[in-house]
């Protein structure tokens, strides 16, 4: 989010773009649907097809995984318990 906030920064300083600036943001923003939470367990805005699919765990090779680049992950600290027996086996 912070290189889409540089890059809006720089976009909205260019001289053309900045005479229509608030037209722009504000047409978008319209364009955007309200979404509303009431709740952290709050599910309304989402698709009821959707939250009627049984969830499945996908299975992943672990030498896979293991000869991938795991550097976006740095500082993730969760690791879900059941999923990590999986890794060990």
């Amino acid at each position: 989010s912070r290189g889409r906030r540089e890059g809006a920064q720089k976009l909205s300083s260019q001289p053309f773009v900045f005479k229509f600036w608030k037209k722009i943001t504000k047409f978008v923003s319209n364009c955007l649907p309200s979404l509303t939470q009431k709740s952290a367990s709050d599910y309304n805005n989402f698709d009821r097809e959707f939250l009627s699919e049984k969830p499945k765990l996908s299975y992943s090779d672990k030498n896979l995984i293991e000869s991938m680049d795991q550097s976006a992950f740095d500082g993730f600290s969760f690791i879900n318990p059941k999923f990590e027996q999986i890794l060990n086996k």
